[in-house]
């Protein structure tokens, strides 16, 4: 029996290896099936149809953020959103419970805390199962609030912080000094990290707030002369500067987390520490994993800003040695500095506590790099591969922190950049990084600004989109759409987070929902995103030239001068004005020579993006010479003044150069790598290799701007412009068969004509209307369109016959109006009780009387016109309009515009002799808002005394008629 049994342990301990790997095998299997259908699934490989384009499927409609107020909601509401979504044109949902601005008494206060707990997973389960009858996809955020993390981790399971302690000691003998033990308010450890000693030079401040001088000299490492924490050295002569570098748990907690407690803001360079999050929030016990894959998609993770003097990794040291190559321990004083990782609006300028010499940039360059590539292994590995072994996505704005952007970005699932980061900079970086990764999806947290609470108007919102779209972005994420939440002490308009009486000092754009005064109109808006996001989703970006981007993050970086609508402002259109911020002043150098480049190759249809390092270094060329990036064809790198480069970048560019690469240089040139390893040396072998790839044949050094006009002039290119056209951006899309698809966005104030010229090898084209969903054909090689005002046409060139043709006639298409004709000067108006009599049209904004209304504007007149032609087509063209109108010519309804041209065909509505004329217009919501804040309104409190954000208002004009050529 003894034997028996002994033999059957060792049978089962035999049996275990093999049962391991079976197991492992199954599993590995199952996760690299979950991924693969993910793909399939969420990333639909399709060419562009003329056929689709007018009535694309709901999956390509926008998304949006939807907000709840904590768990305070209830199922038979939330099924009849889910359905308000779907019959509105939404593709899909991001739930986001939150508490903010949320009228909290003791009979809701359970409810609205109640985020994390089985009601709450009941209430997903509800939104999942109709989502699912819907055909609409769910997202949903990694926890409540921002940043991630909760009351549910222990606070050593936050970040960590590099901090110190210091003190002097006078040298000339062997001392015994007390390390300073480090003021720690968690009940987390501290852990001594390093004992750091320098010479304090002779030059030094002793003023608080000055950075303090050490001789690089003279630093020690004395970590392992530490004992009991009592340092014993022989210090030689000199005045020393002792400093002790804790590892510190940073403190930072969740921030309006609909649960009764906030909690740590989870550590997100412990991969670890990450996993404990998700399995809390997305493991067995939630009962979602029925949900993985259908309806639900992705989980979002907001962008990376976070409190911490200095972000710091127990296993920091060690990939520092190991990427860097050279041990930091020494020098990490130098990276010593008050709130340098701080969420930019709150970080204090401070100077560095300490400093070597001027080569201290570099040492933390090579700190900020080495916890980019922790972040990237700790967080966005972690977060992808938990994701997408579960069939899911990990979607995420990759910025915040001075990391790669470009390569975070192709990190993650579905990269994300916002409406607010403004510049159009910010926007490319992020869409050159899913190109360049091949991320199919990149997505846009969109129509949100600072400042702008309920000054949303359709309009806004395709300006908003159409910039988002012409920088490469294929998928509108709103921000957002608040559920339908109507306490007493708020007003019919109903419960927006982020304005609100309950914290005033929060105000943000956009209401989005039912308590927008222009919800009706959304359904129309969301048509035009699906048709565009349609185009924009089919084949695979294509981009003629690369621009190396010389910074890891974009913090700082100016306004392009040719860009508009930045951080939701126009200029002329509100009276806000965006705010003077603090700008970098090497990025501003080098927007000096990069923007004027970027505006001459949009002028002529040139398509770029931006390119990181780990790209060119993986760079290769095909055998037509063209850089060739993880499958993605390019024609020309392009540096542009570049003062520093890394020294393996330049290595390749001179070796693909060599090869025959084009490689133009722009400005000043690389002369220093950015690293402190051997950097005297590592500085002069870069810029060798940059002097070398620029002495080969296909390499040009330009220096000014009639060089580069000629040079752009050379380019060649399969679909181009007729001449320069500097009032678009566009961007463009490449089909298996070589077909094209190309978005034009016309970011100015008028009317303009554009010609494309194309390649024999296109044997039909077209231009699609995304408003409305017409198709032209053009005839020909030479396509014209006529583009309106803040606008934009989708072209598509095919390589095969196509005798589609839907929709409208050219001329109804290629049309400003014509000619005036008729001048339509006095109008009576009625609006919230007040009645104007034949008045000539002005802003309501200057009126006393209208200045804070919100009431909808009634406009009637008349025109006389004996002259109508048969056969001759008539428009009314009402100028400037604040915000939509609807037009009824002799009782008739002609139509409602809700965009840029407020152009109506009234042809078949006119007749000879007297017209009355009616135009209805709907104002915002704001002025009525102040309004009611100045006359004492408690539940519009936090819009008093806002005169100065009043908006425009009304029908501004000048409204006149207009007959079109009989030539066109």
């Amino acid at each position: 029996m003894i034997y028996k049994h002994s033999k059957r342990n060792i049978c089962k301990k035999a049996f275990l290896p093999f049962t391991f790997l079976f197991l492992f095998i199954t599993t590995a299997g199952s996760a690299q099936t979950n991924k693969k259908d993910a793909q399939q699934k969420w990333f639909p490989d399709f060419d562009f149809s003329v056929g689709k384009f007018k009535d694309p499927i709901q999956e390509f409609g926008p998304f949006a953020r939807w907000w709840w107020p904590g768990n305070d909601v209830n199922k038979e509401e939330l099924q009849r959103e889910i359905n308000l979504f779907a019959d509105n044109g939404f593709g899909g949902v991001e739930v986001q419970p939150l508490v903010i601005g949320i009228p909290m008494n003791a009979k809701v206060r359970h409810k609205v805390l109640s985020w994390d707990t089985p009601v709450y997973y009941d209430n997903l389960k509800t939104v999942m199962e109709e989502a699912r009858k819907r055909k609409m996809t769910v997202d949903i955020t990694n926890g409540s609030g921002w940043p991630p993390g909760g009351s549910f981790l222990d606070p050593e399971d936050g970040f960590l912080s590099l901090e110190f302690t210091e003190l002097v000691v006078q040298g000339g003998s062997k001392k015994k000094v007390v390390i300073p033990a480090i003021v720690n308010k968690s009940t987390a450890e501290a852990k001594l990290q390093a004992v750091v000693v320098g010479i304090i030079s002779d030059d030094s401040s002793q003023q608080a707030g000055h950075s303090l001088h050490l001789d690089p000299r003279s630093v020690k490492v004395l970590t392992t002369y530490v004992k009991d924490g009592t340092l014993e050295w022989n210090f030689p002569k000199g005045e020393w500067k002792v400093i002790a570098l804790w590892s510190l748990p940073s403190g930072e907690m969740t921030n309006i987390a609909a649960s009764p407690e906030q909690g740590p803001v989870v550590d997100h360079f412990d991969a670890q520490k990450v996993l404990k999050l998700y399995d809390h929030l997305f493991g067995h016990r939630t009962g979602l994993e029925p949900y993985f894959g259908n309806p639900m998609r992705a989980v979002f993770n907001d962008s990376y800003e976070f409190k911490a003097n200095r972000h710091y990794s127990l296993d920091l040291i060690a990939l520092f040695k190991k990427n860097r190559g050279y041990d930091i321990t020494p020098w990490l004083p130098a990276n010593m500095r008050k709130g340098y990782n701080f969420v930019s609006y709150l970080r204090p300028d401070a100077n560095p506590d300490f400093y070597f010499s001027e080569q201290d940039w570099r040492l933390r360059h090579d700190y900020d790099l080495t916890l980019s590539d922790l972040l990237a292994e700790h967080f966005f590995k972690t977060s992808k591969d938990f994701m997408e072994d579960r069939g899911l996505l990990h979607r995420t704005q990759a910025y915040g922190l001075n990391m790669d952007m470009i390569a975070m970005a192709g990190a993650a699932s579905i990269p994300e950049t916002e409406s607010m980061l403004g510049t159009e900079t910010n926007l490319k970086i992020m869409t050159s990084g899913g190109l360049l990764y091949n991320r199919p999806i990149v997505s846009a947290e969109s129509t949100v600004a600072i400042n702008q609470a309920y000054t949303t108007t359709p309009q806004k919102v395709r300006m908003a989109v159409d910039k988002l779209f012409a920088a490469g972005v294929n998928q509108v994420i709103y921000h957002g759409v608040p559920y339908r939440y109507t306490p007493d002490k708020l007003g019919p308009e109903g419960w927006y987070p982020f304005s609100t009486p309950f914290l005033g000092m929060i105000n943000f754009s956009s209401n989005l929902g039912e308590g927008n005064i222009f919800w009706n109109d959304q359904k129309q808006i969301n048509q035009y995103v699906s048709r565009t996001q349609y185009a924009l989703r089919s084949g695979r970006p294509h981009a003629d030239v690369l621009i190396y981007f010389p910074f890891m993050n974009v913090e700082g970086m100016p306004d392009n001068p040719e860009e508009i609508f930045t951080k939701g402002y126009l200029e002329n259109h509100l009276s806000d004005k965006p705010g003077t911020e603090k700008m970098d002043e090497e990025k501003v150098k080098w927007a000096s020579k990069a923007y004027p480049l970027i505006n001459a190759l949009e002028a002529k249809g040139i398509s770029w993006i931006f390119v990181n390092d780990a790209s060119i270094q993986q760079a290769a060329l095909d055998k037509d010479l063209r850089i060739n990036i993880r499958g993605n064809l390019f024609k020309t790198l392009i540096l542009v003044n570049t003062p520093v480069i890394e020294m393996k970048t330049a290595e390749q560019i001179k070796i693909l150069s060599n090869k025959g690469m084009q490689f133009l240089a722009v400005g000043d040139v690389p002369k220093k790598q950015p690293s402190y390893l051997n950097w005297k040396q590592n500085d002069l072998e870069t810029q060798k290799n940059i002097v070398s790839a620029l002495k080969s044949k296909s390499s040009i050094f330009i220096d000014n701007e009639s060089e580069l006009d000629k040079w752009i002039q050379h380019f060649t290119q399969q679909v181009t412009f007729d001449k320069e056209y500097h009032f678009t951006r566009q961007v463009q899309r490449e089909m298996q068969d070589g077909s094209r698809v190309q978005f034009l966005w016309n970011k100015s104030s008028e009317w303009q004509t554009i010609t494309l010229r194309l390649d024999q090898k296109y044997k039909s084209s077209f231009w699609m209307n995304a408003e409305t969903g017409d198709v032209v054909k053009n005839q020909g090689s030479t396509a014209t369109y006529r583009i309106a005002p803040y606008s934009s046409v989708i072209f598509y060139a095919a390589t095969t016959l196509n005798n589609q043709q839907d929709g409208m006639s050219a001329g109804l298409v290629l049309n400003d109006g014509g000619a005036e004709i008729i001048d339509i000067k006095k109008w009576d108006l009625s609006a919230d009780n007040s009645e104007i009599k034949e008045s000539l049209l002005f802003d309501w904004k200057a009126n006393e009387k209208l200045k804070f209304s919100s009431a909808k504007g009634i406009y009637k007149s008349s025109f006389t016109y004996d002259k109508v032609i048969s056969g001759q087509r008539y428009f009314l063209d009402l100028g400037k309009v604040s915000y939509t109108a609807e037009v009824y010519i002799n009782g008739s309804f002609v139509g409602k515009r809700i965009f840029s041209p407020f152009l109506f065909d009234v042809t078949s509505f006119i007749k000879a002799g007297k017209n009355f004329i009616e135009v209805q217009v709907a104002t915002g919501q704001l002025n009525g808002f102040i309004g009611k804040g100045n006359s004492g309104d408690k539940k519009y409190s936090q819009f008093k005394g806002k005169e100065d954000q009043v908006q425009s208002a009304g029908l501004i004009g000048p409204v006149v008629i207009r007959a079109e050529s009989q030539h066109n």
